[in-house]
């Protein structure tokens, strides 16, 4: 577990690009970054180095936090998961490491990713198993030091210790052919998912559309149904440029209503009109009536009457 930690640490870069590529030929659109990467690596070689449950569960919430719980990127993680072994190997090839000791760390870095998955995608821990199993295959070898295969001069030696490797190797190819069965299976499934996400996105995209395209044709068409409804608004836009402000402004003076100024406005009246000309019957053609009327045509008439007396004079 140490050796392994210590490789995966120092040789991280490596780690990484290799599951670049293997993301790469898996996903058209990668989501994940190389930070994400380094992260996923990060917490796979901390439970390598000490396998703890709960540690590596509260690390991939974070993770899962971090990218907003995208479908997409989580999907991405799996796919990393599952590449991460092979991507590991072919840095360990680069290391000179007795072949049983390549059959303990394939056995810990398989415990870690399954750990990994069954947190990550609960659904499947019972595909998978208990992450404890063969526990104790790494323990006979916690304690030799880490030298490269040495040739020993004693024949007894060298066959026992070839009878020992081949055994570990036709061990180590039965449970790699049952995992790579286990991760096609795997990968089958989470593409079929995928493509199962991708149509109903689709078929999403395209109610949203429609709805879209509904929303803003009732739209529409309620504009034009409230236009013919209330034309007066129209009109009173269509003629507010060129309305009299002297008599708003005189109206506004004897308490007339906002509604009953654009009343006038829309008759095209002007202060002189109102004052010289307007009769009560076309104040009341204007729909005023009671008090109103009353108050409006009391003003008009007050103003006509000091006039009259000028002109009698």
């Amino acid at each position: 577990r140490s050796i392994l930690y210590k490789i995966l640490k120092e040789e991280q870069n490596k780690v990484s690009s290799n599951l670049q590529e293997c993301l790469k030929q898996s996903s058209e659109d990668v989501q994940l970054s190389v930070t994400h990467i380094k992260q996923i690596i990060s917490i796979l070689r901390d439970f390598i180095r000490s396998p703890e449950h709960r540690v590596m569960a509260s690390t991939i919430s974070k993770l899962k936090v971090d990218l907003d719980f995208d479908s997409t990127s989580i999907n991405q993680i799996q796919l990393v998961l599952f590449g991460f072994q092979d991507a590991v190997n072919k840095v360990l090839r680069n290391h000179l490491i007795r072949p049983h000791w390549m059959f303990a760390m394939d056995n810990i870095i398989r415990r870690a990713v399954q750990a990994a998955v069954t947190i990550l995608i609960p659904e499947l821990r019972t595909h998978l198993g208990p992450a404890s199993e063969s526990e104790g295959v790494d323990k006979e070898v916690e304690d030799e030091d880490y030298q490269p295969v040495q040739q020993h001069n004693s024949e007894e030696v060298v066959h026992t210790s070839g009878v020992s490797t081949m055994s570990s190797l036709v061990s180590h190819d039965t449970q790699s052919q049952q995992l790579n069965l286990q991760l096609g299976r795997l990968r089958q499934e989470t593409n079929r998912l995928l493509e199962d996400l991708v149509q109903k996105e689709r078929e999403y995209q395209f109610l949203l559309k429609q709805c879209l395209e509904q929303r803003s044709h009732d739209l529409h068409l309620l504009q034009i149904k409230s236009s013919m409804d209330n034309p007066r608004s129209a009109s009173y836009v269509s003629i507010g440029i060129n309305r009299d402000q002297e008599l708003v402004e005189w109206l506004r003076q004897q308490g007339t209503a906002e509604d009953v100024i654009e009343q006038f406005i829309e008759e095209g009246y002007t202060l002189y009109d109102v004052l010289h000309e307007v009769t009560k019957e076309d104040l009341k053609n204007l729909r005023l009536r009671g008090g109103p009327l009353c108050r409006l045509w009391k003003a008009i008439s007050k103003y006509r009457k000091p006039n009259k007396i000028e002109v009698n004079y």
